[in-house]
Order: structure tokens, then C-alpha cells, then sequence
């Protein structure tokens, strides 16, 4: 993969042209990544990045979170929305929530209770429930127990494989979601159908679940945040402190 960085000034005169839509993940993109979820916010600098960002194209942030978590955490006007990695979305007149059948909502239920079982036997790592997805956090436990913690949720998946999608993300997580629902890449298609044909597609993410989105565009200017030895994105950037590099140039525009 590109730097981001190195090659943005490249990529600038066709941006300026035609606009941009700017789309990205909240965790570890806008937010740094903490042991506790319900702790995340976004600095006063990036805040204000994204706000004029906004005011110069359009931005999206589509996030592994509830919408109305992630939307009462980003808090800004101009801004469109996708929760539960593009089960929920509000983008433009474009608004609504995917349901996951009976039969997918039954083994969500089972899989929700087998893994809070599981994690009350390892103080320190949390579920996150997300109503129609959830996540189970690990990056409050001891080192020392991790291997051990994976090994027993890797395990414990492979009960639930049949109708739901486990999958380790980036930063001590295991998100839970129906196989055949909705994805990032879902809520990317959304954002590009309700902004003008014409802008640059820009999507900033480090998780797995953005490897979705990351696939959707492959015209588009994607940007992985951390290096990863496959990944479907153009571009990478070191770290999150570079999204805000990136926020920067973008909100001079």
C-alpha cells in the first residue's frame, strides 16, 4: 500500500475539482481506541477538522456502533450516519434499519448469552450490546489471558457459524453479526448513491469490518490506518494522530 500522505498532494487537484465524499470509521479513526467503549470521544481538534470538512464536502461516518450511539458521540451537524457496520443509516433522505431474520435474531440471542457467560469467567473483558449485532471486548484483560480468552471464543464460535459472522477486528474485539445482513460496504453504496455523482469517494478505516467498504470503491481513494499484511485499501496511513493530518488538508480545501 500507498502513503497516504506522500501522495495526497497528487490526488488534490482532482478533489478540488469535483468535491469529495468523506467517509469513515469512528474507533480508531476519529476516536482513539480505549479499554472502555462507552469512554470513547473525539478531541476539541479533530472535532473541529470534521466540522469543516463537513462544510466543504460531504462526510459520513459509518461505525461498528449503534447510530444512535455514534451519531450522539460525533454530534455535529452536516454529518450522515450508518451504525451496526451499515445496518442502521441516515444519509440524506435515505434512513432505516436492517432486521436480521427470526432465525438470525434467535442465534444473535443464543451466541449474545454464550458470550456473556464467557466473559464473566475473564474479569475485564465486556459484550457490547448493539440490539441487532454486539461485540465482545477483550482489551481491558490481563496479557496474560488473551491467547487463553481467544482460543475459548474461537471455540465458542464455531457453534454460531452457520447464520453469524465472527470475526476478530483490529483493536482486542470480536464483532457478532448475521452472515447475510448488511456490511460497511452496504452503507458505502447509500452514501455514494445520495451525494453528487461527481465527488471523490475517500474512506478512512483500520478495522476489519472496513475491509467491506474498502472493496466498494475500488475507484475510490481508500486509506487503511496501520499496516496489515492484506487489506483491499489503496492507501495507508500510520496512525490516528494522521487522520487528522488528512482532515487537515481536506478542510483547507
Amino acid at each position: 500500500m500507498k502513503n497516504a500522505l506522500r501522495h495526497l498532494p497528487h490526488l488534490l487537484p482532482r478533489i478540488r475539482k469535483n468535491g469529495f465524499l468523506l467517509m469513515l470509521d469512528f474507533d480508531g479513526i476519529l476516536a482513539p481506541i480505549v479499554v472502555h467503549p462507552e469512554r470513547a470521544r473525539m478531541s476539541a481538534r479533530t472535532r473541529r477538522l470534521l466540522a469543516a470538512c463537513a462544510r466543504r464536502g460531504r462526510v459520513a461516518v459509518i461505525s461498528g456502533r449503534a447510530l444512535a450511539d455514534v451519531r450522539s458521540r460525533v454530534s455535529l451537524r452536516r454529518i450522515w450516519y450508518a451504525g451496526n457496520h451499515g445496518a442502521e443509516w441516515a444519509m440524506g433522505a435515505a434512513r432505516g434499519q436492517a432486521r436480521p431474520s427470526r432465525a438470525t435474531a434467535a442465534q444473535l440471542r443464543d451466541a449474545k448469552r454464550a458470550f456473556t457467560e464467557l466473559v464473566q469467567r475473564y474479569p475485564g473483558a465486556v459484550v457490547e450490546d448493539k440490539k441487532i449485532t454486539f461485540s465482545v471486548h477483550f482489551r481491558g484483560l490481563a496479557r496474560t489471558r488473551i491467547p487463553r480468552f481467544k482460543k475459548d471464543a474461537v471455540r465458542l464460535a464455531r457453534a454460531f457459524i452457520r447464520l453469524l459472522d465472527i470475526a476478530e477486528g483490529s483493536e482486542y474485539i470480536f464483532n457478532v453479526r448475521g452472515r447475510s445482513g448488511r456490511t460497511k460496504g452496504s452503507a458505502v453504496h447509500l452514501a455514494r448513491q445520495a451525494a453528487p455523482r461527481r465527488m471523490v469517494a475517500i474512506y478512512v478505516g483500520d478495522d476489519t469490518t472496513d475491509e467491506d467498504a474498502f472493496r466498494a470503491l475500488p475507484h475510490g481513494i481508500t486509506i487503511r490506518v496501520g499496516k496489515r499484511a492484506k487489506s483491499s485499501a489503496r492507501f495507508c496511513i500510520r496512525n490516528r494522530s494522521e487522520v487528522d493530518s488528512i482532515l487537515a488538508v481536506l478542510a483547507a480545501i
